[in-house]
């Protein structure tokens, strides 16, 4: 039977394999696994800053690993010992706001005016506006809860990242699931009293996907005394989730009492006509023109909005050979695969390499110096981009490399994409490359 220790050290290893030797030696060299059961898997790592680093950045690829090695999905949370004496445990804290902010975690491109209205969603929309701009709400909690894809999470994003345009000083967090659990520590001495550390607890709280936790009863009754400051004072507690409290399987009574306690709204799949505003909207974005027919048939060809997004933006890649408006015959062409240019992975490693003036070989190497490694991670994203391949297909393609590591890869470049400038010059430019000379 493989032991907890060994599940960890393959775990290392693979993620070693793919990462600069500082970054390992930094936020993994001192981890370990405590626990592992087919609920829950606890990490122990030095202090809170690794816990948190880790849980934003190697989440996926631990997880996809644990499943891989150890035939579990469970939940991951990150434990850490605290450094405190006793007696400075004993002594009430003040709180203070510091020189380094705890994370926000709110995306500043998800906002209302980038959030399409319609009547699926028209009531959880007003009610966001209205927490956003009134944080002593009578809605609260506000419940937010839809099918995967249809924007709770983007909601959650737009009341924080709007009530922190009107005022900086009322604090508003975003925790996903992930970042909840990995929060609560177990080895805390000051308990759920501790959770925001040395920072003021935030005006408006915002919690995303609560729905995974309810098979974790420990975590529900942390999450409940979390929540219960919020529900009975001036604070706001804004929830999303996948289900109404009453239809989430294993949820604490209490907790989903309070949960019920203000208003519940849903979004519901989008109609026609949403969608159609959303081919209008993106295709506006990208620059593309579509006749009447075409919009029709996307609008019509999925309810996932995420992927009706990506159907146009697969259609940009290809859409300089149409020229200004595409018919419906195009556009099922280009989702139909059905044209005459050829984007694969080793055309798309050439012409990277070639950019970055290193050797195709090195990007299916295992160098990890960042004259490497930061031209295999471009590479990586732009073959997800642009290709249909599965995460173990361009594994296969770039050395045979563990999906979890091609899913670091993209992950490092979606974080830089929209704030680093260099990163948004090499992918343009690249993107442009690799059109122009794909076309037969």
């Amino acid at each position: 039977m493989t032991t907890k220790n060994e599940i960890w050290s393959k775990i290392k290893r693979n993620i070693k394999d793919d990462i600069p030797n500082s970054e390992f030696k930094t936020w993994l060299s001192q981890t370990s696994l405590l626990e592992i059961s087919s609920e829950l898997a606890v990490i122990e790592v030095p202090n809170k800053f690794v816990a948190a680093w880790l849980s934003e950045n190697y989440i996926d690829p631990i997880r996809l690993l644990l499943q891989d090695i150890a035939g579990a999905q469970p939940a991951i949370r990150f434990s850490y010992r605290t450094l405190r004496s006793k007696t400075k445990e004993k002594k009430k804290r003040i709180p203070q706001r510091s020189k380094t902010s705890f994370p926000l975690g709110l995306d500043p491109s998800r906002t209302f005016s980038g959030f399409i209205k319609a009547r699926s969603n028209g009531l959880a929309c007003s009610s966001a506006l209205d927490v956003a701009n009134n944080q002593s709400s009578k809605y609260n909690p506000l419940y937010i809860y839809s099918k995967w894809s249809l924007g709770k999470t983007h909601l959650l994003h737009a009341i924080g990242n709007e009530a922190m345009k009107k005022d900086p000083d009322k604090k508003a967090i975003y925790l996903s699931t992930e970042n909840i659990i990995s929060k609560f520590e177990k080895t805390t001495p000051d308990g759920i009293n501790g959770f925001w550390g040395d920072e003021i607890a935030p005006r408006l709280l915002l919690l995303d996907d609560i729905q995974t936790i309810a098979s974790l009863d420990k975590t529900q009754k942390e999450l409940l005394s979390l929540c219960s400051p919020f529900l009975e004072s001036k604070r706001q507690l804004v929830v999303a989730a996948s289900a109404p409290p009453s239809q989430i399987k294993n949820l604490l009574p209490q907790l989903r009492s309070r949960l019920e306690g203000g208003l519940m709204t849903e979004i519901k799949v989008p109609d026609q006509e949403t969608k159609m505003k959303v081919v209008h909207q993106k295709a506006k974005q990208q620059g593309l023109q579509f006749r009447e027919d075409a919009q029709f048939f996307l609008a019509s060809s999925t309810n996932d909005l995420k992927n009706l997004v990506r159907q146009i933006e697969k259609i940009k890649i290809h859409a300089p050979i149409y020229g200004n408006k595409m018919d419906i015959s195009m556009v099922q062409s280009i989702l139909e695969n059905k044209l005459n240019i050829q984007i694969g992975p080793e055309h798309i490693q050439e012409i990277t390499a070639k950019y970055f003036q290193i050797s195709p070989s090195d990007l299916l190497s295992r160098k990890k110096d960042r004259k490497i490694s930061y031209p295999r991670q471009i590479a990586i994203f732009l073959t997800r981009k642009y290709t249909d391949m599965s995460l173990k297909e361009i594994g296969r393609a770039f050395g045979n490399k563990h999906h979890s590591s091609i899913i670091y890869s993209i992950n490092r470049i979606e974080k830089n994409i929209h704030s680093k400038i260099s990163v948004i010059n090499d992918i343009n430019k690249l993107k442009g490359f690799i059109l122009n000379s794909s076309v037969g």
